[in-house]
């Protein structure tokens, strides 16, 4: 137990710690940050195809050598698949919360969690469900690279909107 605290605490430190990022290349400037307002558009693959829109707004920043920051904004999702005349689509809404940290120049890489709600529904050529509601929870890592100041491309592996894999662009407003 005393090895697992004195272990905890060392890291602990490195982490509060000023030189901690000291080995990381410099940053010419931040690819998000307080202030910020970003949109995605992505598509993917899992469970079926899907599409996803999201927003983003920087709520803080200048974490962790300045390299860090903290995200809010929402989702709208939908994903289908078919498969012997069956359709299955679900919608999703989702409440977003990522946390933004920049090891090199240009590329944005973040953890990304979402909670809403959705509705599936599925339908066959004799057969129309009325549908369901259900809770949605996502989450998700991912990286933007920006080739210039406002336009990214991007790429998520967690579960978002019935997708394992996605990618997409991203513009800052």
């Amino acid at each position: 137990m005393k090895k697992i605290i004195g272990i905890l605490s060392l890291v602990i430190a490195m982490i509060c710690s000023n030189n901690a990022y000291a080995g990381l290349p410099e940053i010419s400037e931040p690819t998000f940050e307080r202030g910020d307002l970003i949109g995605s558009l992505t598509v993917g693959y899992g469970w079926g195809f899907s599409q996803r829109l999201a927003v983003e707004y920087g709520v803080a920043g200048g974490w962790i050598d300045d390299r860090a920051s903290l995200g809010v904004g929402a989702a709208l999702g939908n994903s289908f698949t078919s498969y012997y005349g069956n359709l299955w689509d679900q919608l999703y809404v989702d409440a977003i919360c990522s946390f933004h940290f920049q090891f090199i120049d240009r590329l944005d890489t973040y953890v990304q969690l979402g909670l809403g709600f959705g509705y599936s529904f599925w339908s066959n050529y004799y057969y129309n469900d009325n549908g369901y509601a259900f809770f949605d929870f996502t989450g998700s890592v991912g990286a933007r690279y920006y080739f210039n100041s406002a336009f990214a491309v991007n790429a998520e592996v967690g579960y978002t909107a019935g997708s394992y894999f996605m990618a997409g662009i991203t513009y800052k407003f």
